[in-house]
């Protein structure tokens, strides 16, 4: 009796360890190894980063209102390349030095700036980024006070200092908020982004309001802004991420510039047109300048001014297309960077 007990425990040992063995090849076959998997499937920072190329902005910042009617845009991107900046009625390039920064003043036109920045390697890869910044001479800054290190302060409190300074310099930095008004009551106005952020804006007694929809701008009240009207308003942000508006434009609907930037070999000059090979895609096109475009060449490290006759088969050239409202094109710059030996 005990040796038929004992087979019998020996019996459901076995069976149990069969089945367990059985479930796990199962599970194993139908699942893959999750570890396994991420490492394929996600790999480390390091790994994607490496070989990227793309352009990193210092200054501006997206929605900045500057007083002045130009903006030094500085950023990285890989060394020695070609960068164009493309504001709202010009373009620049310049070539970025041995570390990668690069730096252009940029031409504004009051109110909204969009400015499209592209970066080409020698390779023909491309990258593209874009910063918004408002023009406004009529906005009136203030100054933050700085404060002097004090020699007998401990590191703890000079970090505090400095991180204070930080944040009342952050501030302190005129803002924009744009978007369309969903609300408004007598002394605040709530807006909708075009990325569908809820941002809400304080009316002071001396916010300024200016109607820029029409043949001519024309200043009106804070109570004529009504539901459903488009606008910048610029100010300064407090800690709730309030914006206390100085200055209000009510205008039409915010679209993105349609610009488009390549880098071509030519193949061929005629008169009024020029054939070309696109760098990036290896693809063929024609570029048709016209009396507006502008034209310039690389001479001494610099960028001059030149004519269409000085272009010749087998140039490298960046032109820059813009496309109007009305669906129309036009080659509004030709950069010739490297000029054929041939």
């Amino acid at each position: 009796m005990r040796k038929e007990v004992l087979w019998a425990i020996i019996a459901g040992i076995v069976l149990g360890l069969t089945i367990a063995f059985g479930v796990w090849r199962i599970n194993t076959t139908i699942t893959p190894n999750k570890k396994t998997d991420q490492s394929k499937a996600s790999p480390t920072p390091k790994q994607a980063a490496a070989g990227e190329f793309k352009i990193v902005l210092d200054k501006p910042e997206n929605d900045d209102v500057v007083t002045e009617n130009s903006v030094t845009v500085s950023g990285l991107t890989k060394p020695s390349s070609w960068v164009t900046l493309s504001g709202e009625g010009s373009d620049y390039i310049v070539q970025s030095d041995t570390s990668g920064a690069f730096t252009e003043d940029v031409n504004l036109v009051a109110g909204v700036n969009q400015i499209k920045i592209t970066a080409f390697e020698v390779a023909g890869s491309q990258s593209a980024t874009g910063v918004l910044v408002v023009y406004s001479s009529s906005f009136q800054t203030k100054t933050v006070p700085v404060s002097s290190p004090d020699a007998n302060a401990s590191g703890t409190s000079d970090i505090r200092a400095k991180v204070a300074q930080d944040v009342a310099n952050t501030l302190s930095r005129p803002k924009a908020y744009i978007g369309t008004v969903t609300d408004i009551t007598d002394s605040t106005i709530q807006i909708k982004t075009a990325i569908s952020e809820i941002k809400q804006i304080s009316l002071g007694a001396s916010t300024s309001v200016i109607n820029s929809v029409g043949p001519t701008a024309k200043q009106v009240k804070p109570t004529d802004i009504a539901i459903g009207d488009i606008i910048v308003a610029m100010g300064y942000i407090d800690g709730n991420s309030v914006l206390s508006a100085q200055r209000i434009l009510v205008t039409a609907p915010i679209t993105e510039p349609k610009i488009s930037i390549k880098e071509a070999r030519l193949t061929a000059v005629a008169k009024k047109i020029l054939s070309v090979n696109n760098v990036f895609d290896n693809t063929g096109d024609s570029v048709k300048p016209d009396s507006k475009t502008d034209i310039e060449t690389i001479k001494a490290g610099k960028m001059v001014s030149t004519k269409l006759g000085n272009l010749s088969a087998g140039d490298v050239i960046i032109y820059v297309v813009a496309t109007d409202d009305k669906g129309v094109s036009s080659v509004r710059s030709i950069f010739q960077v490297l000029i054929s030996q041939g």
